[in-house]
């Protein structure tokens, strides 16, 4: 058998206006209610440790105009903005090796050709506005880009629905099972300082 690798989805909310209206949308109460609402961000990473993710966002911490994908990282930025209210729900999801690879080389090749690459501005509006997103060629928003890497790379969780569908709590909703933290950005485990007792010890 295969020895499986992990990769780390990971909804968030921290308090910016775009992630204040996501969750005012979702508090509405003649809209229909999820769980896991009340994330409005979903991020990529390969690292249990969670020090460098991929995702489209801000690039700025002051101008939520200026997007794009974006490296982030727990510790910094709007993560550490006001951590007492930023909140994360980390998913582990064993992937083949195969898989992983692909993964890895995906986001890298996004990485290498970002400029390429605009923030679905108008995909995110209308999908607070009607629920659906709709598509641009090279444009994405945090969950439909997290969505095209892992379907690209043979990991569909929404049943075919389209990519620029998809909202940061139907991840929650889909990966709920593999959760394997969900709190405080703050008080997520320190893998890597864990690593290195590790190495001690042995």
């Amino acid at each position: 058998m295969e020895d499986k690798k992990n990769i780390y989805v990971v909804a968030s909310y921290t308090d910016t206006v775009p992630g204040k209206l996501i969750r005012y949308r979702a508090s509405l109460k003649f809209w229909n209610r999820y769980e896991g609402d009340k994330y409005s961000h979903i991020s990529l990473s390969t690292d249990k440790s969670l020090t460098k993710m991929y995702s489209f966002a801000r690039k700025e911490i002051k101008n939520p105009f200026n997007s794009g994908l974006v490296k982030e990282n727990i510790h910094e930025g709007m993560f550490a903005l006001k951590p007492e209210k930023s909140n994360i729900a980390v998913m582990e999801i064993g992937v083949t090796p195969e898989q992983y690879i692909n993964i890895t080389e995906l986001m890298k090749y996004f990485w290498e050709h970002k400029d390429d690459y605009k923030f679905n501005f108008l995909g995110l509006t209308i999908m607070l506005i009607f629920a659906r997103g709709v598509a641009l060629e090279d444009h994405y928003f945090c969950s439909q880009w997290v969505a095209t890497v892992l379907k690209q790379c043979g990991l569909d969780f929404f049943h075919d629905k389209k990519a620029y569908n998809i909202r940061p709590f139907d991840f929650y909703c889909e990966l709920k099972k593999y959760i394997i933290y969900e709190g405080l950005t703050v008080d997520y485990p320190n893998f890597e300082d864990e690593a290195q007792k590790c190495k001690k010890v042995e």
